[in-house]
């Protein structure tokens, strides 16, 4: 079909929060609860509302196909700057 226009796909940058949540009675047993969020400063928000529960959180981006970039993953003390940068 010449002179169609393909409207191109655009992709938002999604981010996650991953906490460890506790499972069942038994110690060392976790089960994680994932929530996504379509921008930074969400995922950020509600890991530091979180955060001040003193529960383990991971976040970062999710991986697609369409971002240049790559998936990047916050943890540990990193994930404490990462909430102040804003």
């Amino acid at each position: 079909m010449a002179g169609r226009v393909m409207a191109r796909h655009r992709v938002k940058n999604h981010w996650f929060v991953s906490v460890e949540m506790p499972k069942g009675r038994k110690m060392h047993t976790f089960a994680r609860q994932t929530k996504t969020f379509p921008t930074e400063a969400e995922a950020k928000q509600f890991a530091k509302e979180i955060l001040s529960d003193g529960t383990n959180i991971i976040a970062g981006t999710l991986l697609s196909a369409h971002q240049p970039t790559p998936r990047r993953i916050i943890s540990g003390w990193d994930l404490r700057s990462w909430i102040e940068d804003v």
